[in-house]
């Protein structure tokens, strides 16, 4: 048992690398590699939970040493921020990786081995609210070209997808960005982080108030620009809540 606890616990501490992976082009191999890579953790696992009558235990036991070793981790560092560079990695990892991962592999432990971790893990770390997703999901996000960051936001504000917000948006998009030098490109760009950027801050315990925060601070500025035809000052705008965005929600990459 002591040695599926230890590699039930590199999961979190030696792929921190994986992250660079989060991204259209790459997510779905790297997810694969990282699965078949546990198959034999996740086999052992799973034997043991059929070989065991206090299941329930088991998992207990497996999800609070988990949670116990990322928490040993966070206690030793110094400083507020390395605090919070390393659990916003962690939480990112855990939520597109780790727990999909466990899930993907479909055993009679996978779901109530998850679910048990997360709860821990979330009355532990209390700053975020880590929830449980698929790998199917995720991937199919990668390739829906939607607004993401708009369409979030308008979600947390009972907006429908067809709100005047982000029909605008659309429109602006496919009309004028990509018409523009570089405009292809940009979008490109846009389409490779904007997934991340909202995984990362719906995992936020005040991840309404983000999103209200954003709609105050840039999208309802950019509208206007659109709407008095500023079309290169609203790419200007847009282009700078990204980067924004990006440096505060995804540490990951620095």
């Amino acid at each position: 048992m002591d040695q599926i606890k230890n590699e039930l616990s590199k999961l979190l501490i030696e792929n921190k690398e994986l992250m660079k992976e989060f991204k259209s082009a790459t997510y779905k191999e790297s997810f694969q590699l990282l699965l078949e890579s546990n198959r034999p953790l996740f086999d052992a696992i799973e034997r043991a939970y059929d070989e065991t009558d206090e299941k329930e235990a088991l998992i207990n036991d497996l999800a609070e040493d988990f949670v116990s070793r990322a928490k040993s981790v966070y206690d030793t560092l110094p400083k507020k921020g390395a605090k919070s560079n390393y659990l916003m990695d962690a939480n990112m990892l855990m939520g597109t990786y780790i727990i999909p991962c466990i899930v993907e592999y479909k055993g009679k432990s996978s779901e109530v081995l998850a679910d048990t971790i997360l709860n821990k893990w979330n009355l532990v770390f209390t700053q975020f609210n880590l929830q449980k997703g698929s790998f199917t999901d995720i991937d199919s996000s990668f390739r829906r070209k939607l607004c993401y960051i708009t369409t979030a936001v308008c979600n947390c504000l009972n907006k429908e997808d067809d709100c005047y917000e982000l029909t605008l948006l659309r429109n602006y998009r496919d009309t004028y960005l990509t018409s523009q030098p570089g405009g292809k490109e940009l979008i490109e760009q846009y389409y490779s982080v904007a997934p991340q950027i909202v995984f990362g801050i719906d995992q936020m315990r005040d991840a309404k108030d983000i999103y209200r925060d954003i709609y105050r601070e840039y999208l309802s500025p950019c509208i206007s620009l659109i709407e008095n035809q500023e079309y290169e000052i609203c790419k200007q705008m847009y282009s700078g809540m990204v980067l924004e965005l990006e440096n505060t929600y995804l540490g990951y990459l620095s």
